[in-house]
């Protein structure tokens, strides 16, 4: 996208202009979604009232991409476009759709400001009429919902139609639940926080936020989490004391699940971006944590997080490919977390961009690199020792699948069901005694735990 140095100028404090920026970079320059945000959020002057809706209006057409084309595709067939302005009708057509707040004239208005702004008169006309077209006809019919249901689901919810199918064989039993399931994708992300102290501490630190106008509640899911209702978190005292962190709700079941004592010496073979890490090495007294990832550049992001909350004494980073290390002198750990790279598709609300750039045969290549690391790190293992393997995807062919063929191929291993009294909403475990997280039970990530001991 180029952008033009008197739309900075001009449009520096338009928020749908910034929007539209991150929108462009998340749809056709491979960039995630929650970093863009989380930089933008982290450096922008915009205030807290434009921040939301910033970030409303970037999810929400990344969220609906399927939805906002189908709609779309009717009024564009045939024309050449550039793909900063098929942005554009993007972001305004959802606004015409989807938020009841914001006039249409002002929409129009905007857009068209936007692409004279950038372009030139004539592509301010060609927008102008495009949307006031759109605005002015009755809506595409959706596929009908009792013959295609599957299309239907797929263009509703914006969900390919291989992922809708895949996504109601892995619910199985509770297939009935599909819809609510990809309704729940569309929501906006909530953010969450955890806290870096005792459990009980909680509630002391949720009074002290509110002192700075951080607005937070309990999380059902994590003693130590925190939702955030309303407030600026990451610039408080609170978060740059090092009091809390940034962790989906899902993602701090990992770490009470090793069993600590403290004492341990521990693995955490893929560490990055820190969530896990620093959890990890709040528990710990006079253990050790030694944490790899295979990426520098997110390996000092561990290192940030490790100072930021006075912990680094208490852990070694190492760059390293989690299949390949062995750590010095043969010894052996007494913990090991596997977090495993993969397709993330637990993710879908928080990186909305996932559904639409995986397959199904990434899948099954994924696949091949869990069962490596798992293999690998379980001979690193002492005996009696835990292994906690954990994915953010809702494949089980990345879950279930690798568990039950890692047992299979390891007779020195066994299941360790982990037990109702270890979590606070116990509908999250399945019948082996395996933590399944779907997004839309608490509106977290997706996510899957399982447990070994080492015989």
């Amino acid at each position: 996208m180029k952008i033009k140095q008197r739309s900075e100028k001009q449009l520096a404090k338009n928020v749908r202009w910034q929007a539209l920026k991150l929108i462009h970079q998340i749809e056709y320059e491979n960039q995630y979604s929650n970093v863009l945000i989380d930089q933008t959020l982290q450096h922008t002057h915009l205030n807290e009232l434009d921040q939301k809706l910033l970030v409303q209006l970037v999810y929400g057409v990344v969220q609906r991409r399927l939805t906002l084309d189908y709609y779309l595709e009717p009024y564009l067939k045939g024309k050449k476009i550039d793909t900063w302005i098929a942005s554009l009708f993007r972001l305004s057509i959802y606004q015409l759709l989807f938020l009841d707040k914001v006039p249409d004239h002002a929409v129009l208005n905007e857009a068209v400001e936007i692409a004279k702004t950038n372009g030139h008169g004539g592509l301010g006309k060609f927008v102008n009429a495009i949307l006031r077209q759109f605005n002015r006809q009755p809506l595409r019919e959706l596929p009908d919902k009792a013959t295609a249901f599957y299309d239907y689901l797929s263009i509703q919810y914006s969900m390919p139609l291989w992922l809708v199918e895949q996504l109601s064989h892995w619910l199985g039993d509770q297939s009935d639940q599909l819809e609510s399931l990809l309704k729940s994708l569309l929501e906006t992300p909530h953010l969450s926080a955890r806290v870096i102290a005792n459990i009980d501490q909680r509630q002391e630190i949720q009074q002290q936020l509110q002192t700075e106008q951080v607005i937070t509640e309990p999380s059902k899911v994590s003693p130590y989490g925190l939702i955030v209702q309303s407030g600026d978190l990451i610039h408080s005292n609170v978060f740059k004391e090092g009091r809390v962190t940034i962790q989906d709700e899902s993602s701090m079941l990992v770490a009470p699940l090793g069993k600590l004592t403290g004492a341990e010496q521990i693995l955490d073979a893929c560490s990055a971006p820190g969530g896990k890490a620093t959890h990890i090495a709040q528990l710990l007294t006079t253990g050790h944590l030694t944490a790899l990832d295979l990426s520098s550049h997110k390996l000092k992001k561990v290192d940030q997080h490790l100072q930021r909350m006075d912990l680094s004494e208490k852990v070694t980073t190492q760059q390293a490919d989690a299949s390949k290390f062995l750590p010095k002198n043969n010894v052996l750990y007494d913990t090991i977390y596997l977090d495993a790279p993969c397709s993330g598709l637990g993710l879908m609300r928080r990186k909305p961009e996932i559904k639409y750039e995986k397959q199904a045969q990434d899948l099954v290549e994924l696949a091949k690199i869990q069962a490596e690391l798992l293999n690998h790190v379980a001979s690193l293992l002492k005996p009696g020792g835990v292994l906690v393997y954990s994915t953010c995807t809702l494949a089980p062919i990345e879950n279930e699948q690798i568990v039950d063929q890692f047992l299979a191929t390891h007779a020195d291993f066994q299941l360790d069901p982990i037990q109702p009294t270890e979590l606070l909403p116990a509908d999250l475990l399945n019948s082996a005694g395996q933590i399944r997280v779907w997004p839309h039970q608490y509106h977290t990530d997706g996510f899957f735990i399982s447990r070994f001991v080492k015989k």
